[in-house]
């Protein structure tokens, strides 16, 4: 037997119905269902996200679904431990300041001051180690458990010896001193005081101004003549220019005759005092003479008689 195939219907497609009336629709419907479903969608814009935010009521399926995402389990990041590797930094637990009072916190205290300078630097190794009585520790807890301990003097005795060598060192300059030693300004005065040392420091900042103004050698005062702040902490910056500008002048005068420019006067001088050509060149711009040589030099090219 020979097998048969049903074979598809030949009239127009079944119309759709529809779901809301159970009606068939029309052609024009159908058309217009059609133009819908490949229409583009419009995108929906920032503000009517807002819109539809603002307005919940309107929405009850956002509304239902924001409440779901309240009820969802959250997870919270829990504060982890700071990381102890090899590299990490962590500060050591402070001990307690009656460690410092016993008597094995005296030979802590004591290895303590060889180490140092002076007392502001032990304070600072301390209080990292140690806590006061009251808090952190202060300079009058530390130097109170020195006294107890009976090495206040060892202290001292140091930091006098500190002092008298920065200060013949630096050549009594107290910016220099302080700087040496790690001090402000403000606690190198304290310490001075507190020391005893005004008199003998100022003394001997007296004997280096006396020194610098005495000095003779034209190479040394013109070198000096470049230190500024030097000259400014000895307070004798005004006197050492004055004596500088006079001494130049009058030796100018002798040499004026033998030169023809600036760069060939700065010659001549060097030359007969011993001093580089480079620092009377550099001592005329420092104390204004350039602009007064160079009238004097031209006048006398002008007036070879004179």
């Amino acid at each position: 037997t020979t097998p048969t195939f049903a074979l598809p219907p030949t009239g127009a497609p079944p119309a759709e119905v529809d779901p809301k009336t159970g009606r068939r629709k029309s052609a024009k419907a159908e058309a217009a269902a059609v133009q819908e479903r490949i229409a583009p969608r419009k995108r929906v814009t920032d503000d009517e996200d807002t819109l539809d935010e603002a307005a919940p009521e309107t929405n009850p399926g956002a509304m239902s679904a924001s409440q779901d995402d309240e009820d969802a389990p959250r997870f919270i990041k829990r504060e982890l431990p700071r990381p102890r590797g090899r590299f990490t930094r962590v500060e050591a637990q402070r001990l307690s300041f009656f460690e410092l009072t016993r008597a094995e916190g005296k030979a802590t205290l004591e290895a303590a001051i060889e180490a140092t300078e002076h007392r502001y630097s032990l304070l600072r190794t301390l209080e990292h180690r140690y806590n006061g009585p009251r808090g952190e520790l202060t300079q009058v807890d530390m130097e109170n458990v020195l006294r107890q301990h009976g090495i206040m003097e060892t202290l001292e005795a140091q930091e006098k010896r500190n002092l008298q060598t920065a200060y013949a060192s630096q050549r009594g300059a107290a910016g220099r001193v302080a700087w040496a030693l790690g001090l402000s300004p403000s606690e190198l005065q304290r310490l001075t005081h507190a020391l005893l040392l005004e008199e003998e420091v100022e003394a001997l900042r007296e004997r280096f101004r006396n020194e610098v103004l005495a000095t003779s050698h034209l190479t040394h005062r013109l070198d000096l003549l470049g230190k500024d702040k030097y000259l400014a902490d000895l307070g004798i910056q005004k006197r050492f220019t004055e004596s500088l500008r006079k001494e130049l002048e009058r030796l100018v005068k002798d040499s004026m005759s033998d030169a023809t420019d600036l760069h060939s006067l700065a010659n001549v001088v060097g030359r007969k005092h011993g001093a580089p050509a480079e620092l009377v060149t550099r001592a005329f711009e420092r104390l204004g003479l350039t602009e007064k040589l160079r009238k004097q030099l031209s006048s006398q090219t002008v007036n070879p008689s004179h």
